[in-house]
């Protein structure tokens, strides 16, 4: 039997390894008790020091203790033990496969930035190629980027960096990097926000340099800055960056927009240069609709001006409406700066911007292709040829015309190219007697999604996107080439092909329709009795730019009544009407050549047996 002593040696002696085994855990982290199940992901947050990786990677099997070491890494860097880093990296280099050295470089890196060597970490982080990260270090690679920047001073790339992380983050997460985004953005000026706008960056970067732009702007008037907020909306509805706008304006509700009564109005011209004389004549159209009206018109040169300059120069004189500008590099500037004038610009840029106060105005040879296809469907033609010049002007004109055919009838029309005076006749006879799958015949059918073919059939009519010397040099050749005993195909042209009427009778023009503006066939005598008053030697094309100034003054407060569907106005261009993306559409008047003069066109349009038509194969 054992004695009391020996009782009390054997429970000392157990409460000995009980402590050292605690002092063991203590010393360890607590590993041993909260050993992890599985291997965290070697970018995911620091919850333990440097030396609990260390012991983690130690015991790891071959395939986890990588990722335990760049734990390991990161950690002493975390405690600024810098040596010890360096060390560990050191180890992982010598062992690393070809897949895991981005990861490395992503480490050394951030040692740079922790040595306070920024611009060795710049040119690290450069020579990583990005799209071959994995989602996870991807992310990391963003992060320290932008923590990379934010030491630099350049808040708004490093919330860019953030913006393309955002994307491979999901819940709180992802939260919690739209805040940081917010943060380095709130407090930049608006002005170097708008400057960092580019088409080449995503949807999703503009949407937040868009919006913080509009929030960050100090003195625009609550609703100019109203309607700015809805536009943004309209543009972004889905973007993340929504949850920061005003209470109220992320909804679907209809922004109410009342008629522009513009009582200063900025008009900006290329008034001097290269293309100062049809700024001149857009000038005195707008001039012209301006008499006996008590607002005030200023005109900027945009010639050799940067817009910012010009957009402040125009918030400085107190203008309320915008007119311009004419070029479309200016138009993309201008909407670039994210103007919270109401605007009708008078081109049409490369992407429409679909804000509620912003308005494109055009005289657009693509826009009286599509008339000029809707409006031989109306006349019944089924079997359109469209014989274009083979250069850049001739295709755009060309897709837009069939773009709009297909619209209209589910096929694509044939479509045939020429290029000079001495091939014409070939041209000509490839175009009139092709074959509609036949490439090598000469007619270059339109690709579109669908793979769409012409109809087979026969020729029906003739759409000419030729200027006025090449439909004259042309048009006898299809007359030889048919045979000029039989009657002229139904043949239209674009504007282009306009001659004064009143001269001597060009026989080979008889029949042909043309499409142009009202103005030019006389809608408007007194005006026109004015204008060659006071511009004698004025062309039709000083005349068209002239109308086009004149009514785009005259458009001003119906812009709001029109987008909301009004009916359409008459114009000295068309009869005016606005798409719900603030397009304005120009209808125009077709005309028919006879005799030396242009005659309205009032054959009635053919019947048509529909379902003959839908039959064919």
């Amino acid at each position: 039997m054992a004695t009391q002593l020996q009782r009390n040696s054997v429970t000392r002696l157990l409460c000995t390894l009980v402590l050292s085994s605690m002092l063991f855990a203590c010393g360890t982290g607590t590993m041993q008790r909260t050993l992890p199940d599985a291997t965290p992901s070697m970018f995911s947050t620091l919850d333990r020091s440097a030396e609990q990786y260390l012991q983690l990677a130690q015991n790891a099997k071959k395939t986890d203790a990588f990722n335990w070491q760049v734990l390991t890494v990161r950690a002493w860097l975390q405690q600024d033990n810098v040596i010890a880093a360096k060390n560990q990296l050191m180890q992982l280099r010598n062992n690393a496969t070809p897949a895991q050295q981005p990861i490395l470089a992503i480490l050394e890196a951030q040692m740079a930035m922790t040595t306070g060597h920024h611009a060795l970490a710049e040119q690290q982080l450069a020579a990583i190629n990005v799209e071959s990260l994995d989602a996870n270090v991807a992310s990391y690679y963003f992060q320290l980027q932008a923590e990379r920047l934010k030491l630099q001073g350049k808040p708004i790339l490093a919330a860019q960096m953030l913006i393309n992380r955002d994307q491979l983050l999901a819940g709180p997460g992802q939260q919690v990097n739209q805040q940081q985004i917010h943060d380095l953005l709130s407090n930049q000026p608006a002005a170097d926000l708008r400057h960092a706008l580019d088409t080449n960056n995503s949807e999703l970067t503009n949407g937040w340099l868009r919006l913080m732009a509009i929030l960050n702007a100090s003195n625009t008037a609550p609703d100019q800055r109203n309607w700015q907020l809805h536009s943004w909306y309209k543009s972004y509805p889905a973007h993340p960056a929504s949850r920061y706008l005003p209470e109220g304006m992320d909804s679907d509700s209809t922004l109410k927009l009342e008629a522009f009564q513009a009582r200063h109005i900025a008009v900006l011209l290329p008034l001097s240069g290269k293309l100062s004389q049809q700024a001149d004549a857009i000038r005195n159209g707008i001039l012209s609709a301006h008499q006996g009206q008590s607002s005030q018109l200023s005109f900027f040169d945009t010639n050799g001006h940067d817009m910012l300059s010009l957009y402040q120069q125009i918030q400085q004189a107190g203008a309320d409406f915008i007119l311009g500008p004419l070029l479309k590099e200016n138009l993309a500037t201008l909407a670039n700066l994210d103007s919270a004038i109401p605007q009708l610009a008078l081109n049409m840029p490369a992407q429409q911007s679909n804000l509620p106060h912003r308005y494109y105005f055009s005289l657009s040879p693509e826009a009286e292709a599509a008339e000029a296809a809707m409006h031989m469907w109306d006349q019944g033609h089924r079997q359109p040829l469209v014989f274009a010049p083979n250069n850049e002007l001739g295709r755009r004109v060309t897709a837009e015309f069939n773009a709009r055919w297909q619209q209209q009838s589910g096929q694509a029309a044939r479509v045939a190219y020429f290029s000079n005076k001495n091939a014409i006749e070939g041209d000509v006879r490839r175009a009139l007697n092709s074959k509609p799958s036949s490439v090598a015949s000469g007619v270059i059918l339109p690709v579109d999604n669908d793979n769409r073919s012409p109809v087979a059939g026969p020729i029906d009519s003739v759409y000419m996107a030729s200027n006025a010397t090449e439909t004259r040099f042309i048009l006898p050749y299809f007359d030889f080439v048919r045979d000029s005993r039989s009657k002229r195909l139904p043949t239209y042209v674009t504007s282009r092909s306009y001659i004064p009427g009143g001269e001597s009778p060009m026989s080979e023009l008889n029949d042909l329709q043309l499409a142009d503006m009202p103005w030019l066939f006389g809608s408007a005598p007194q005006l026109m009795d004015e204008v060659e008053r006071l511009w004698p030697a004025s062309s039709a094309t000083w005349l068209r730019l002239f109308a086009l100034g004149y009514d785009a003054h005259v458009l001003i407060p119906q812009l709001t009544d029109l987008r909301m569907g009004s009916a359409a106005v008459p114009g000295l261009t068309g009869e005016l009407s606005i798409t719900e993306q603030g397009v304005v559409q120009r209808r125009l008047q077709w005309m028919e050549y006879s005799d030396g003069d242009w005659q309205q066109h009032l054959e009635a349009p053919q019947e048509l047996d529909e379902r003959e038509f839908l039959a064919q194969p």
